[in-house]
């Protein structure tokens, strides 16, 4: 099952969410507790943030690797990134579903994000079409 991070509340710097605590979302990726189905959450990450002056604007980072492997951009960013409005996620992919951009979390509409853990039943048939 995914881990999913939200955080909503004054600045602060998104490393301190990712790296810093002790069961961070960097941990849960490699060593998940209350796992029903898989091993690892290693089928990409995202990260999702409002600009404290642009509010008006949603800004997502994503990859299809794991969010231990990206060891360059992703700490460099955080470091950079500062905001009251804070989402991520690190994915355990559903059986039979790809690993790719789109199935990465957090989704953005607009200046909208959103994620969710689960599956939504009957998707291609009624909300693929409206939402692509």
């Amino acid at each position: 099952m995914c881990r999913l991070l939200g955080y909503l509340g004054p600045r602060v710097q998104l490393d301190r969410l990712l790296f810093k605590p002790e069961h961070s979302l960097i941990v849960q990726s490699y060593q998940p507790k209350e796992m029903t189905a898989g091993l690892l959450n290693a089928d990409g990450f995202g990260v999702g943030w409002y600009h404290p002056e642009r509010q008006n604007e949603a800004f997502v980072y994503k990859n299809t690797l794991p969010i231990w492997s990206d060891v360059v951009n992703l700490p460099s960013l955080s470091r950079y990134v500062e905001s009251g409005c804070i989402l991520a996620n690190v994915r355990s992919a559903t059986p039979g579903l790809t690993v790719d951009l789109s199935n990465c979390q957090p989704f953005q509409y607009q200046r909208l994000l959103a994620m969710h853990n689960g599956a939504i039943e009957q998707f291609r048939q009624s909300l693929y079409r409206p939402i692509r």
